[in-house]
Order: C-alpha cells, then structure tokens, then sequence
C-alpha cells in the first residue's frame, strides 16, 4: 500500500508541473496573440488613412477638373475638404441647369408633338451619306417606318 501512496504522489507532482508548463503555453500564446491584434489594428488604422489620404487627394483633383468646366463654383483646398465632408455635399450646386426642369422640357415637347403642334426647332434631321431622299419626301422616314420597308411589309 505504501507504494501505491507514493505513485499516487509521484502522478500528482507531474500532473502539477504538466499544468505549470501548460499554463506558461497558453499565457505565451495569450501574449502573441495580443501582439497580434495590436501589430493588425496599426496596420489597418494605416491602411485607413491612406485610404483617406488618397480619397481627399482625388476629391480635389475631382473638384479641379469640375472648376475647370464650371460644374463647381467654390475651390478648396484639401485641408478644408478633409476638415468638413458633409457641408462639402451641401454646397454643391451645379452651375448648368436643373434635371428637373430639363425632365419637363422633355414632356413638354412630347405633348406638343403628340397634339399635332410643331415647334419651330422641330427641323429635320440631316441624311447620313448611305440616305437618300426621294423627290416627294421633306422628312426622313422614322426607324419604324424603315423597319417595316426592310421587313417587306
């Protein structure tokens, strides 16, 4: 019985060091792991501003190329344009129109066709060079209307 005492203390003296050296495993890998984390979250906090970096940079070269054909009316800077984004959106304003007005234009014209009325810039198109136009013919036939000469109806 005494040996069995003493191998039962020798297994307990293992399982306690195999516990210790266990513990200094995952306390290792628990450390790595945070280093880990921290070395990913620098590299994504750089790649973020990078990002930004080359957003704002392309924003103003945007806003260059607008001013140059007078779609913007205010210039900034890029720190001003890194400063504050969304009073950037308010400010648009397009200098060449309203689609809006444009969208109503368009009906207008074709409720005044679909009445029978023509207006004055209602001209005929222009023959293309492989066109002809017969002697009795003032408009071009419509892409119906050639449609159906070319079906053979």
């Amino acid at each position: 019985m005494g040996k069995l005492q003493q191998q039962l203390e020798e297994m307990h003296i293992r399982i306690a060091e195999m516990a210790s050296h266990e513990e200094t495993l995952v306390k290792a890998l628990s450390d790595a792991l945070t280093r880990l984390d921290e070395q990913l979250l620098a590299d994504v906090q750089a790649i973020a501003s990078d990002h930004e970096a080359r957003r704002i940079t392309i924003l103003g070269e945007l806003q260059g190329l607008a001013s140059s054909i007078g779609m913007f009316q205010v210039s900034r800077s890029p720190a001003a344009a890194q400063i504050d984004h969304e009073a950037e959106v308010a400010a648009y304003i397009p200098s060449a129109g309203d689609w809006r007005q444009a969208t109503n234009n368009i009906r207008d014209d074709h409720e005044d066709a679909a009445q029978g009325g023509h207006t004055a810039s209602a001209a005929p198109r222009p023959l293309f060079p492989h066109e002809k136009r017969s002697a009795g013919a003032s408009v071009p036939l419509s892409l119906i209307e050639r449609r159906k000469r070319a079906a053979g109806a």
